[in-house]
């Protein structure tokens, strides 16, 4: 790890702006001893870590349950829309955790109101399925009085369009992993969506970051695992990051913050 802090402070110059990427747990802090994926565990590790927002996926079960999971495959025998939640709440996860139910993880969630939640509805099998599953998130949300604390992303144009009917002074977040996606900076402007690209979209085509940054539309690099990839991020003004691994993430962002405030100081010396 040093090796890649040095490796990687060696590019601040050339690289560092004031504006830092804000930090994003993907599925939660997980990658770490004793923890699964997108469970009260991760969710917890990360509200300690301290990072700006925790991403999380959710789908409704064959019963009508919302539970958080990326799915659909849950093991060799479970889907996380065609069994019921009794099913899959029985399930174990190699951490030893279990998979919680949305009510569950927002419970947990709204104990720190300043970690945002980063809500990923995952793509369903109707339009009309996700509008009321949509319903029912904004409706549960709000009874927890926590609405303010919610941003909302999908892969689905029709639910990112949902959350914005439905929750219109929320956040929204169109995802994409295509070079050619439909939805560029000037469609997600119109829209009312911020963009959640991937590293393979965004590195192809860093003139969707430079048009988005001339607009006024967020954009957020997934996934980011590495210095060299941070350094892209900073140099290319990204909004915002969401890593595996928060932690060595955030120690990296961290030690150019230190490195920025260094050397601004020795400029002010010089003058």
């Amino acid at each position: 790890m040093k090796k890649l802090l040095l490796a990687g402070l060696a590019l601040v110059g050339a690289a560092f702006v004031s504006a830092q990427p804000r930090l994003v747990a993907h599925r939660g802090f997980y990658t770490t001893p004793g923890s699964d994926e997108n469970t009260i565990s991760s969710l917890i590790n990360a509200q300690q870590l301290g990072v700006y927002g925790v991403e999380f996926d959710v789908n409704r079960t064959a019963d009508g349950e919302l539970i958080v999971v990326h799915g659909p495959k849950i093991g060799d025998r479970l889907d996380a829309q065609k069994n019921t939640y009794a099913e899959i709440s029985r399930f174990v996860l190699p951490g030893g955790n279990r998979i919680p139910t949305l009510r569950e993880f927002l419970n947990q969630g709204r104990k720190v109101p300043e970690t945002k939640l980063i809500l990923e509805l995952k793509k369903h099998k109707t339009p009309e399925i996700e509008t009321r599953i949509v319903e029912e998130i904004v409706m549960l949300c709000k009874k927890l009085n926590m609405l303010d604390q919610m941003e909302f992303t999908s892969f689905s144009e029709h639910a990112c369009r949902e959350f914005r009917r439905l929750a219109p002074k929320n956040k929204t977040l169109y995802i994409s992993n295509s070079l050619w996606t439909p939805i560029d900076a000037d469609v997600a402007k119109k829209e009312g969506f911020q963009l959640s690209y991937s590293i393979y979209v965004f590195m192809n085509r860093p003139e969707l970051i430079d048009r988005m940054n001339e607009i006024g539309v967020e954009s957020t690099l997934w996934i980011v695992d590495n210095p060299e990839i941070v350094d892209w991020a900073v140099k290319h003004k990204v909004d915002f990051i969401s890593s595996n691994f928060p932690d060595r993430t955030k120690t990296y962002l961290d030690a150019l913050r230190t490195a920025e405030t260094a050397r601004n100081g020795a400029c002010n010396l010089i003058r």
